[in-house]
């Protein structure tokens, strides 16, 4: 009969958007039958999902709007532990997914919500220890390449090659949205770091070198390096940094404090690879500033001159601008893809982000986390855990006038950024802060100290430090439930 197909074809249509509906209204009775489970006292669920078949099924647990709702599903019905939770994006992406077992597949998901159109207002994305590999990068390298607006990205501790460094590199050509990549702890070769730096205009951090425990010794030789040495050194360097008279190599930079952290970086990584006789200490530390420079290896002839030269005039004629130049080109060497690490400062800004902050707050934990760098003993502490223990120290002198953003729930948020363990790494390196805090009050004699009495830095050097609190007690108070 002539109208027989029409009719066919006007069945299936129905069909379909009657399949289409009841999967909508079973994807809402999962969603709230999962907020009921968070909210209320425990009850048995009402939704019967064994019957369904499994291709429904999925496309129901692929409706569900994030990867922790998916795995809830998956950890209440036994029929949904078939299905995948990585199958379709996330309608609403997350910014912290590190260590949640994405794999490739996951991070083709996330790769699909961060395209163009799809109303993604992530700005930061950590997809770190998911065990990504070069397919998986190659999927978010089109995603960066295709008008991304993420600014910071973290794929750390994965298992990505030259494949997807290439892959990745292709696509920071173009893309001028992103400032930070992390790539530290995957199967890189010199090849793919060399690409990942030629071809970004951000900055991509290859390494992360392990703290140095108990270390008395920075360096072999003669003359060893002590660290009250390092510290008389990290302190000149910090006044060096802070000159009005330094060039606009220096001086222009656009965060001060970040090319003064690189500095200490390289100086403590230069120390840890070569012997440096004490009475080259001076050379090396003003090496390294030039060195912090030069950012992602690009070079300005006249710039660095000037700076070369003027390095060497504030060390009152110890070194020459040549020695200066000769050094850093050491420093270059020894270090290579090393001088391109994260430092205290770098994750400092990172964590604020989420955990709030005031002018009079970052002031405070920039503080904190100078005088962690000048003292020798908290080589003994990753800088995440640095920067974690500032970013908890600077909520506490509310009643000095050191202002805070309330953030709900941000000592959770603060833990699972940072992934350090509280009772062996964030507590005690919050204890040993609160108690360099106390000491150093009032000691004018180191630049640090002067330097943050400034008005511009809010004067926190005067606060008066309180009662330094024992590990246990930082146990106790970041393992609350209530959001502070």
């Amino acid at each position: 009969l002539p109208g027989k197909p029409q009719q066919q074809q006007q069945q299936q249509q129905q069909q379909q958007q009657q399949q289409q509906q009841q999967k909508r209204q079973l994807a809402c009775r999962l969603a709230g039958s999962l907020a009921a489970r968070r909210t209320l006292a425990p009850r048995r669920p009402e939704l019967q999902l064994c019957g369904l078949p499994s291709e429904l099924l999925q496309d129901c647990i692929d409706l569900l709007p994030t990867f922790a709702d998916r795995c809830r599903v998956r950890a209440v019905c036994r029929a949904a532990r078939l299905s995948d939770w990585r199958l379709a994006p996330p309608l609403r992406p997350e910014e912290e997914l590190s260590g949640i077992a994405l794999g490739d597949l996951g991070a083709k998901a996330v790769a699909k919500a961060l395209a163009p159109g799809r109303g993604s207002a992530l700005r930061e994305l950590c997809l770190g220890s998911n065990g990504i590999a070069d397919t998986g990068a190659k999927e978010l390298a089109k995603a960066l390449g295709s008008g991304s607006t993420l600014r910071r990205l973290s794929l750390r501790h994965n298992d990505i090659g030259d494949e997807g460094a290439k892959a990745l590199a292709v696509a920071l050509a173009s893309n001028s949205e992103l400032e930070e990549l992390d790539m530290w702890g995957n199967k890189l070769t010199d090849m793919g770091k060399t690409a990942l730096l030629a071809a970004a205009r951000c900055k991509v951090f290859l390494e992360l070198d392990d703290p140095l425990y108990g270390q008395t010794n920075l360096s072999a030789g003669q003359a060893v390096v002590t660290g009250m040495m390092r510290a008389v050194l990290f302190d000149w360097l910090s006044e060096v940094h802070n000159s009005g008279s330094a060039p606009a190599a220096l001086n222009g930079e656009s965060d001060p404090q970040e090319m003064l952290f690189r500095t200490f970086s390289h100086v403590d990584a230069y120390l840890s690879k070569q012997a440096v006789h004490r009475s080259e200490l001076q050379l090396t530390g003003v090496a390294c500033t030039l060195a912090a420079a030069i950012v992602q290896g690009k070079e300005d002839a006249e710039d660095s001159a000037e700076l070369a030269s003027w390095l060497a005039f504030v060390t009152d004629g110890a070194c020459t601008e040549q020695e200066v130049r000769n050094r850093a080109r050491d420093v270059h060497k020894a270090l290579g893809f090393r001088l391109h690490q994260p430092t205290a400062y770098t994750f400092l800004r990172r964590y604020l982000r989420k955990t709030g902050w005031t002018e009079e707050s970052f002031s405070l934990a920039n503080y904190l986390i100078e005088l962690s760098a000048i003292d020798p003993d908290f080589r003994a502490y990753r800088p995440q855990t640095i920067a974690a223990a500032a970013a908890v120290l600077s909520r506490q002198y509310l009643s000095q006038g050191i202002s805070v953003q309330h953030v709900p729930g941000w000592k959770a948020r603060l833990l699972r950024c940072a992934r350090v363990d509280l009772k062996s790494e964030l507590a005690p390196c919050a204890a040993a802060m609160a108690r360099m805090h106390a000491l150093e009050h009032g000691h004018r004699s180191k630049f640090v100290n002067v330097k943050y009495e400034w008005a511009r830095l809010h004067m926190v050097a005067k606060i008066a430090p309180n009662s330094p609190p024992d590990a246990e007690s930082f146990v106790t108070y970041l393992s609350e439930d209530r959001a502070a």
